[in-house]
């Protein structure tokens, strides 16, 4: 699972500066602007995103996480081998996001003891992972858009940390998983070729008194 990432929006990366950009000039004005994270990303915070309009890309606020019936508990991320299968997921098929993050966070246990990583694609600066949003109600009927994370299998770098890991998309696989249609049977084929394990190697780095 992903569970924490990273995305420090303050850094000097151009990528990461246009989104920023877009977001401020977009809720200029709104509360909801100082309520998006910087650095470690927990569930239920706010995050910037990418989401599809009119065939663009566009920089967009999210809140982490899909609230269950009772509403205390959050679905953060979904499996890729079964989203065309489970109804929550089946039925925003076409709500796709890309999340853009630095590094994720895992954890492992080792004597009992939990160590935590910092884990990341190799000469990577930015990456975007896979997500699928949808409106939600938050409590006293606030209404915005919440992102789940799909998950596939771990690449072979980090298996002895987890058997699970975010799905980061190759480049030339975003706007594929953001604008593609098609049949099911079309989407089936399409997302068992572009949400797989990541194969261009990771970086792993112990996170020290965390």
């Amino acid at each position: 699972m992903c569970g924490r990432y990273f995305l420090n929006l303050d850094e000097n990366i151009e990528e990461i500066k246009k989104i920023l950009d877009e977001i401020s000039q977009k809720y200029e004005g709104n509360p909801i602007l100082r309520k998006v994270k910087s650095g470690e990303i927990f569930p239920t915070e706010f995050a910037a995103s990418i989401v599809p309009k009119d065939f663009q890309r566009e920089a967009e606020i999210l809140r982490w996480g899909l609230p269950l019936q009772n509403k205390k508990e959050v679905i953060i991320n979904a499996r890729a081998e079964s989203i065309l299968e489970k109804p929550l997921f089946s039925s925003i098929i076409s709500n796709r996001c890309l999340i853009p993050a630095q590094g994720f966070f895992e954890w492992n246990k080792n004597g009992g003891k939990k160590q935590k990583f910092f884990i990341k694609p190799k000469d990577c600066n930015v990456f975007y992972m896979a997500g699928l949003y949808k409106r939600i109600e938050l409590e006293g009927g606030i209404l915005v858009d919440g992102f789940v994370i799909l998950t596939t299998e771990p690449a072979e770098e980090i298996k002895h940390i987890h058997n699970r890991m975010p799905v980061i998309l190759k480049k030339e696989y975003e706007d594929l998983w953001l604008f593609e249609n098609g049949s099911t049977k079309a989407l089936k084929s399409l997302f068992s070729r572009i949400l797989k394990p990541w194969e261009g190697g990771m970086e792993i780095v112990e996170v020290k008194n965390n």
